[in-house]
């Protein structure tokens, strides 16, 4: 199983990233000395400058100061503390496209957590900090897409990290 790890700080240098295994242990070694997260502000984003497809997992952290963690892979936008109900996990676009999930949304302000997004080739699971919080079944096998965290009106989005492994 290769592993690849997109270091967010490395992105943001322009450092590019490949999937052996080899390169990501190195990408480790340099993460080692960058200790700083990036901030993304009102329509801020980052993508990892490679594109996957399923099986995968996704691991980010970080944390918001009030609203609008988004992430996009296997949706165009999940959105946790949306601005307009924060305890709503907007889903839009995709095979899960419109299938928002009440009380599944919600983020504790000013703390990071750790988001782990599973897509395999017939479904999506997302957790929030080990908990599941949203699955769904359907078609995600054509997917071949970045990963892109980002955040939309006054938000401030703090990330420590990105990070992905292959589940081949």
């Amino acid at each position: 199983m290769k592993t690849l790890i997109a270091t967010l700080m490395l992105l943001a240098l322009g450092t590019g990233l490949s999937n052996s295994e080899e390169h990501a242990e190195h990408i480790d070694k340099l993460t080692e000395k960058r200790s700083k997260p990036v901030r993304l502000k009102d329509s801020g984003s980052i993508t990892t400058q490679s594109s996957f497809k399923p099986p995968i997992e996704i691991l980010v952290e970080a944390k918001t100061d009030s609203t609008n963690l988004r992430l996009s892979y296997a949706a165009d936008q999940l959105i946790f503390n949306w601005e307009r109900d924060r305890h709503q996990l907007r889903v839009d676009g995709g095979p899960a496209n419109g299938r928002h999930k009440f009380g599944a949304g919600y983020i504790p302000e000013n703390k990071y957590v750790k988001i782990r997004w599973v897509v395999t080739k017939d479904k999506q699971s997302i957790y929030v900090n080990e908990e599941l919080r949203f699955e769904h079944s359907g078609d995600y096998g054509d997917i071949d897409k970045p990963v892109t965290v980002f955040t939309s009106r006054d938000a401030e989005v703090m990330v420590k990290s990105i990070k992905t492994k292959s589940l081949d």
